[in-house]
């Protein structure tokens, strides 16, 4: 009995053992699976803002891409109802010429054919025959013209028929084209709002830090491009042997330059695609408010991309690339309606970026 507790002994001091060897391990792998989660969690960020900034650009373009098929659509409509009141038009005269020839076929026929013979024998001199025939060729001709002018008429109208059909269709066609944009922009945004909301909160964290890094380096890159104009402008007015010192100055609101002021104005409102105010707005809607103080689309990116560019930017003018665009403040610094979920709000100019003027 005594060696079977003995060896008992042996056996519990050996599964102590093992336990406290097997402590140290078993402290140590949450260490190691919590590096391993922090790591997954770095990488489910970083590729959630890969994939949100690619859907952004998407929807930016998209909103390029609407607001132009909604002005084709518009320039169709104005050229189909310019069409249609020129046929009205030429119609209106058709039935004018039309009712001349009638009076003149039932005067004719009234008369008879040879009340023009009695005007003609009628005649006590040769001046008068030679004053009656005259007159008798002229009214001939003025009927001749009078039916060829019908005619050409005529022709016009089928003309103005054919470019009102042709608009009308161009019209519809630019209209299922903007819808087929937006329809997609919408599915695009549901996309962005099921990549948030997979996101774990430790993921989404870190996604806020990863833009906010991204933010930080467009600003300092903005400041570096300011920061250089500023001394090749103190070098170039040294050379010219002037004073005073460079640089972009700084705004703030009630600047007195309007475009600025309304730009400023709308600092919170929330970004929404295809959206031009007065509540929420897209980065071509906001450009647009700023410009004319009007809820409207005055252009998209591409229209903003043909204006005359600029190589010395001042406060109100529009800094753009193909598929976003903003109000510049001076300092490197837009106006901008960034993103969905976003705000408007004030963010320097991106990378590429060009600076353009309205006409």
């Amino acid at each position: 009995m005594t060696r079977n507790v003995q060896r008992t002994s042996k056996a519990a001091v050996c599964l102590l053992l093992s336990l406290m060897l097997a402590v140290p391990v078993a402290f140590g792998s949450p260490t190691s699976a919590h590096a391993v989660t922090a790591a997954e969690k770095q990488a489910e960020a970083e590729a959630a803002l890969a994939s949100l900034n690619a859907m952004q650009e998407q929807l930016d373009q998209a909103s390029a891409d609407y607001g132009q098929a909604l002005s084709e659509q518009q320039e169709a409509e104005d050229s189909r109802d310019a069409a249609q009141t020129r046929i009205d038009e030429l119609n209106g005269q058709i039935s004018e010429m039309q009712e001349h020839l009638g009076d003149r076929a039932r005067t004719m026929y009234r008369s008879g054919s040879s009340s023009m013979l009695d005007l003609l024998l009628g005649s006590t001199s040769f001046q008068a025959f030679a004053t009656n025939w005259d007159m008798l060729a002229q009214i001939n001709e003025s009927d001749a013209e009078m039916v060829q002018q019908t005619k050409d008429l005529r022709a016009e109208v089928e003309d103005e028929k054919a470019v009102y059909e042709e608009q009308a269709r161009v019209a519809q066609e630019k209209a299922d084209e903007a819808k087929r944009i937006e329809e997609e922009a919408a599915s695009t945004v549901a996309s962005m709002q099921a990549t948030y909301d997979s996101l774990s909160a430790e993921a989404a964290e870190l996604l806020e830090q990863e833009r906010a890094a991204e933010e930080a380096a467009r600003a300092a890159a903005a400041a570096a491009a300011v920061e250089a104009a500023a001394r090749e402008a103190a070098a170039a007015n040294t050379n010219r042997g002037g004073g005073g010192g460079g640089g972009a100055p700084s705004y703030v609101p009630s600047t007195g330059n309007a475009i600025v002021d309304r730009a400023y104005s709308q600092l919170g409102k929330p970004y929404v695609w295809g959206a031009t105010g007065p509540n929420s707005f897209d980065c071509s809607g906001l450009v647009g408010y700023a410009l004319t103080g009007g809820y409207s689309r005055v252009g998209t990116t591409y229209t903003f991309m043909s204006w005359p560019r600029v190589s010395d930017p001042q406060p109100g003018d529009i800094c753009t690339n193909d598929h976003h665009c903003g109000i510049y403040i001076g300092g490197g610094q837009m106006i901008h309606a960034p993103r969905t979920g976003d705000v408007v709000k004030v963010g320097p100019v991106h990378s590429g970026m060009i600076f353009v003027r309205q006409p």
